[in-house]
């Protein structure tokens, strides 16, 4: 005779392994990450999330576009002086990514779904650190480039040039931000609203 409850725990135990390596296949280990370039000779060595100078937890609407297409997603950003964590999900709710930024080193957890041709992980927090780390912490990490600010706009420029633009709310974590990259011709535009403490 067949123990039916036996059977069924055994079932269970084989479908949980197989859901522990589904999810193992698509989580990256932490990697330490090198420079980001941002646009040609131009690279950000990502600051640590303690130099945002203080703690933050907002929910955020992107918008992404390059070319002809653009693309719209939903993300839940936490950063304490210990780590950055930023998770996005998709327009039906599904997570798409987790990018953890600690200790110099760089964890990805990517959906199967995801389309090929996204940013890399490393350039997404690049581009959330020139949107909203202290421009005195960007001078000190972008290299070929200068790192210029005026009220409510920053931007980053190489002879001359502006290479990556930015305008800003006055509290960004309560509105707006909206990045140009010239360089690669794409733009992001961001509305963020900070969680309660």
């Amino acid at each position: 005779m067949i123990d039916v409850y036996a059977v069924s725990i055994m079932l269970r135990r084989l479908f949980c392994l197989i859901l522990v390596g589904l999810l193992a296949a698509c989580a990256a280990p932490p990697h330490p990450v090198g420079p980001v370039a941002l646009a040609p000779r131009v690279g950000l060595r990502l600051p640590d999330p303690a130099l945002l100078g203080e703690a933050v937890e907002v929910v955020q609407l992107v918008t992404a576009s390059h070319g002809g297409d653009a693309f719209i997603f939903e993300g839940r950003l936490s950063v304490t002086p210990a780590g950055l964590m930023l998770v996005t999900t998709d327009g039906m709710g599904r997570r798409a990514m987790t990018i953890r930024w600690a200790n110099g080193s760089l964890e990805v957890d990517s959906a199967s779904w995801l389309p090929a041709g996204l940013p890399p992980p490393a350039n997404m927090l690049a581009d959330i650190m020139l949107m909203y780390w202290p421009v005195e912490v960007l001078r000190a990490h972008v290299d070929g480039a200068s790192v210029e600010a005026d009220g409510t706009s920053r931007s980053l420029r190489r002879d001359g040039a502006v290479m990556v633009e930015i305008s800003r709310e006055s509290d960004p974590w309560n509105g707006t931000v909206s990045l140009h990259n010239r360089a690669w011709d794409y733009r992001i535009q961001v509305a963020s609203s900070r969680l309660p403490s």
